[in-house]
């Protein structure tokens, strides 16, 4: 009862294979027939056999029987292409060279033949041999791609892009409607740090195929790295489209809007972020600072303080913290984050002048501002803003003329810093020096006219005073 069914099946196998072995393969070239019509048929049923085991992966049979048609007919090249391509599947590659040599020697415009050579040597570490074989195959079929794609693969690998670009070049040379090559060359000369002539491979790349992801990263990436943030922002937008739900992207993208200063965009784009990756670590500490810098000093509290209950800890998180709080006139609460800040890292620099300035701003424990402004300079003596902040202290013990050099000091090294001309003016009206003191606070209202109402007052006043004097 089985042996109909066997039978029929393997007369299926049979006369497909047959098929296979009277076709003309991909190069043109007929498959030679033996002589005596007897080996003919012989060779015939055992190649038949050889493909119907090879189709049910019984790959040590289909190997016997190859070799049985050899026996009929030793110079059957697809039998002894097909030995060796198993023998290649199986990871026996040095053995499968020698087949693939035979098969080369049989058909030397064999594309087939040149291609799963190449790849042997490939597999075994003969990549010089491996490089030539490749061109060989690319030389007898041009318009096939992948000989190409692997030549400029070994060059990658060994990092001789430009070697690998030149491959890349004569491959879309043959075709330039290769969306994958264009976006292979874009990433070796994004390697190279060629970031020009990246953008425009990737452009060329989404015109071929203009909803492919990886590309549109690749040239917001590229974009990101050359510096030319709108544009690097617009492709990630156009990415986040693709993928609504790919956090990476709007970490990336609100950083981006951070730093050009959309504020809104940004603080929007945490939001959506927190969403996604609610337990993500830093998000709260990124949403806060663009808080921060929106002047929602509020809202930047509670996400420091979100980041905090998440266990995060560190000398940055503490000052942004502290700064927040005395931005927001809760002078007790920053006096304890930038205490944690400097038990966190003694060598905060930044940490010190604050505090030590908001004691000078209050006109409170000046010792112990100097001591701390003093030891911010420790750390970096030609800080503009440091110096400022000393000379603010003097001034506020009642020290004009040590208020007054250290703050003509500060003011040459940050002369766009609005704060230190007025500094600097009040020093000078201190000292009884008003028209001195008058061109300092022009100086500060020039560089910053917004809530200028008290300089412009001191500006009326002195000019009062020298006007009745005069």
């Amino acid at each position: 009862m089985k042996i109909r069914p066997l039978f029929f099946s393997g007369l299926i196998v049979f006369i497909l294979s047959g098929c296979l072995i009277n076709s003309v393969p991909s190069n043109g070239t007929s498959i030679p027939e033996p002589e005596d019509n007897g080996d003919r048929r012989s060779a015939y049923f055992h190649y038949c056999m050889a493909v119907y085991h090879e189709y049910h992966r019984e790959n040590e049979a289909a190997l016997s029987e190859y070799r049985k048609v050899l026996e009929y007919d030793p110079s059957s090249f697809e039998a002894i292409l097909k030995i060796g391509s198993i023998k290649l599947g199986r990871d026996q590659a040095e053995e499968s060279i020698e087949w693939f040599l035979r098969a080369r020697e049989l058909q030397p415009d064999s594309y087939r033949a040149a291609f799963l050579l190449a790849t042997a040597y490939y597999k075994v570490g003969r990549e010089d041999e491996a490089l030539e074989e490749y061109r060989e195959a690319s030389r007898i079929a041009p318009q096939e791609h992948s000989p190409y794609l692997l030549m400029a693969n070994i060059y990658t690998q060994k990092e001789d892009y430009d070697a690998a670009l030149v491959i890349y070049r004569q491959a879309v040379e043959q075709d330039p409607g290769q969306a994958d090559i264009w976006f292979r060359m874009g990433l070796l000369h994004t390697k190279q740090e060629n970031l020009p002539a990246a953008i425009q491979m990737f452009l060329k790349a989404l015109t071929l195929v203009p909803a492919s992801l990886e590309a549109r990263l690749a040239l917001a990436l590229a974009y990101d790295l050359n510096e030319e943030d709108e544009k690097a922002i617009e492709e990630y937008e156009r990415a986040r489209r693709l993928v609504p739900l790919n956090s990476n992207i709007y970490r990336r993208l609100g950083t981006l809007y951070f730093t050009t200063s959309h504020l809104k965009e940004a603080i929007d784009t945490f939001q959506r972020l927190l969403e996604l990756e609610p337990d993500s670590p830093h998000i709260y500490f990124m949403l806060g600072t663009a808080h921060l810098s929106n002047k929602n000093y509020p809202a930047a509290i509670a996400a420091y303080q979100k980041e905090l209950e998440q266990g995060a800890s560190s000398d940055l998180l503490h000052f942004n913290l502290g700064a927040a709080y005395e931005r927001n006139g809760d002078f007790e609460q920053a006096v304890r984050q930038f205490e944690q800040v400097i038990e966190l890292n003694p060598r905060n620099a930044e940490a010190y002048n604050y505090l030590g300035y908001m004691y000078a701003e209050k006109g409170i424990k000046l010792d112990e501002a100097m001591e701390l402004i003093k030891r911010a300079l420790e750390f970096e003596p030609d800080n503009g803003a440091f110096i400022d902040s000393l000379g603010w202290v003097y001034y506020q013990k009642g020290m004009v003329d040590e208020a007054v050099d250290q703050l003509e000091r500060a003011t040459s090294i940050i002369s766009d810093d609005p704060t230190g001309h007025d500094h600097l003016g009040d020093a000078y009206a201190g000292r009884g020096e008003l028209i001195q003191a008058v061109e300092q606070w022009k100086k500060s209202l020039a560089l910053d006219p917004d809530d200028a109402e008290e300089i412009r007052n001191k500006i009326e006043d002195a000019e009062t005073r020298l006007k009745e004097d005069d």
